[in-house]
């Protein structure tokens, strides 16, 4: 809880410093809609039947909305959002046998990133990302911990007010109790456009 209090708290700054800092630098607000694929891994499952579920190919998209805070050649930005997630995992029996199970999940995602503009639109950025699992559905089989972390790292560029991106995240979701199932989604591919309101124009 103390790593997740931590987190927000870095958000809220970073949304903050952006009108308290405005004379100085500039500010730029959008919103984002992405699309992604990413594999999950759920292992140390408290099963006597199973231990591990995997899944690859599992597709999804995220909206929501970004704050970022222009100190050229460098930057902050916030995000906000939701992702939704499904496909399909194996689940791996302890006798031998596999089985196949739709999977869904979704959670909420709040990105830190710092970044750097290198050559007119183009940028590189990359940070933590604290999440949180707000619904799952893969039966009644398995308890998730619904609170993890992660990090984002990507490139995008921005012209005239659309911006186009693709990063890279991996996700973990692990109890502090260490016999407790963990969650990881190692290597989210991710797309993405967003509408930009507000100019870049510090110098």
């Amino acid at each position: 809880m103390q790593i997740k209090t931590k987190l927000l708290i870095m958000a809220l700054l970073c949304l903050l410093l952006t009108t308290a800092e405005q004379k100085a630098q500039t500010f730029t607000g959008g919103i984002t809609l992405g699309l992604s694929t990413t594999s999950v891994n759920i292992s140390d499952i408290d099963r006597a039947i199973t231990n591990v579920v995997k899944g690859k190919n599992i597709m999804g998209f995220e909206t929501g909305v970004f704050a970022r805070l222009n100190m050229n050649p460098v930057f902050i930005k916030s995000l906000l959002l939701l992702s939704y997630q499904g496909g399909v995992v194996d689940y791996y029996n302890n006798d031998g046998t596999i089985k196949n199970l739709k999977f869904t999940y979704g959670k909420l995602e709040i990105p830190l990133l710092f970044g750097l503009k290198i050559i007119g639109p183009f940028r590189i950025e990359g940070g933590p990302v604290y999440n949180w699992i707000y619904t799952i559905n893969i039966g009644d089989l398995i308890k998730i911990e619904p609170s993890g972390l992660g990090y984002r790292a990507g490139a995008n560029i921005e012209l005239a007010n659309v911006n186009l991106g693709i990063a890279y995240q991996g996700l973990t979701n692990k109890s502090f109790n260490s016999s407790s199932t963990t969650f990881k989604s190692p290597n989210e591919l991710i797309f993405s456009v967003g509408i930009c309101f507000g100019k870049d124009n510090s110098k």
